[in-house]
């Protein structure tokens, strides 16, 4: 079996670093800010990494290989809305102050920098990790996580974990470089 072709190995491999992240993100509240911001600067590449590897599968094969009759119980999303926000506050009180950078919405377009919120990027990546986590917990077919994951990434979390990403980069910019 080629490997584009092994979607449980795939889901597998894609899981366990999905399955990371959300750990980590689910400590935030028992470890420090700067041990926190370490553990979540580790994880990023290599999620971002494994998400471009993840193959492309259209919707439609997706859905060929979804149960038929799926129960209302799977339809659910995996993290309601006052979740994420309980989530947002949490992370948004851990960060404090360096919860708030500037970034440009579409780096191809002259436009002025905007407002981000790394605890927006943080639960909003978990969010949508988590979506495909349920997947396979649930038992839904492997291509349907994939399908979940690989989407998300183009069009939601991966903006999301990138700028996530460079602003972790800079706040942890002088520990590194011994100007702290």
């Amino acid at each position: 079996m080629a490997v584009e072709n092994d979607y449980e190995g795939v889901a597998t491999r894609f899981g366990v670093i999905a399955r990371r992240y959300c750990a980590i993100v689910e400590a935030a509240a028992t470890i420090g800010k700067t041990e926190f911001l370490l553990e979540l600067y580790r994880i990023l590449p290599e999620l971002v990494l494994e998400a471009i590897r993840l193959p492309d599968i259209d919707s439609d094969a997706a859905e060929e290989d979804d149960p038929k009759n799926v129960p209302p119980i799977l339809q659910r999303p995996a993290m309601s809305d006052g979740e994420w926000g309980l989530l947002y506050g949490l992370l948004k009180e851990k960060f404090g102050d360096s919860t708030l950078y500037w970034t440009v919405f579409d780096p191809l377009k002259n436009d002025e920098a905007i407002p981000g919120s790394l605890a927006d990027d943080v639960a909003d990546v978990y969010r949508d990790l988590l979506e495909g986590v349920s997947l396979i917990d649930k038992y839904v077919a492997n291509t349907e996580a994939i399908w979940e994951w690989r989407f998300g990434f183009h069009s939601h979390w991966g903006d999301h974990a990138i700028s996530a990403l460079r602003t972790i980069h800079w706040l942890l910019r002088d520990k590194f470089t011994g100007l702290e």
